[in-house]
């Protein structure tokens, strides 16, 4: 008895098999935008205004979407049955897939670049607040430190004006 095979099922087939080869990349870039947005909320939400604390982020499905039946895992596709017209979908679904891969990689990149230069601004900034802090903590220091030198008075020194004449006493 022969299988047979839609073409759909075919292409899916070789997606599917080359997406279970990296499939860790997909975590890895969800770990990096987590990091991210954490970073993020940290360096911008002001939480003792009443902020809300960072959540792991929830995307829900679009109106529309369904979701109430289950999705059909993808039919293994037997290599060995597939003519050279099969083979070449199954190629193509390969094909598909290193480009998704290709994509998954850029995106990471793209998130530990922007991770990393996140990071140096805030250590930027922080060191920019704490130097500044600094600064001034050092000028009060030395206005308070500063010894004002006055001469002592007596009450007899002081010129004291008569009232209603131009004389002093």
């Amino acid at each position: 008895m022969r299988t047979k095979y839609t073409p759909a099922e075919i292409i899916a087939g070789g997606v599917a098999d080359t997406r279970e080869t990296f499939a860790e990349l997909y975590v890895e870039l969800r770990e990096l935008r987590q990091e991210a947005a954490t970073y993020y909320y940290r360096a911008f939400v002001d939480t003792d205004n009443g902020a809300e604390p960072v959540a792991p982020a929830f995307h829900p499905a679009p109106p529309g979407f369904g979701g109430n039946e289950l999705a059909r895992p993808v039919r293994r596709v037997d290599l060995t049955r597939l003519t050279d017209a099969g083979l070449a979908l199954y190629v193509f679904g390969v094909r598909s897939a290193l480009a998704e891969r290709e994509e998954l990689v850029r995106q990471i990149e793209a998130a530990k670049h922007d991770l990393e230069r996140m990071l140096i601004a805030m250590d930027g900034t922080i060191v920019d607040v704490v130097s500044s802090l600094l600064r001034r903590e050092a000028a009060l220091d030395r206005r308070t430190s500063a010894q004002v030198e006055t001469s002592q008075l007596q009450p007899w020194d002081v010129p004291v004006r008569q009232p209603g004449t131009r004389g002093y006493l």
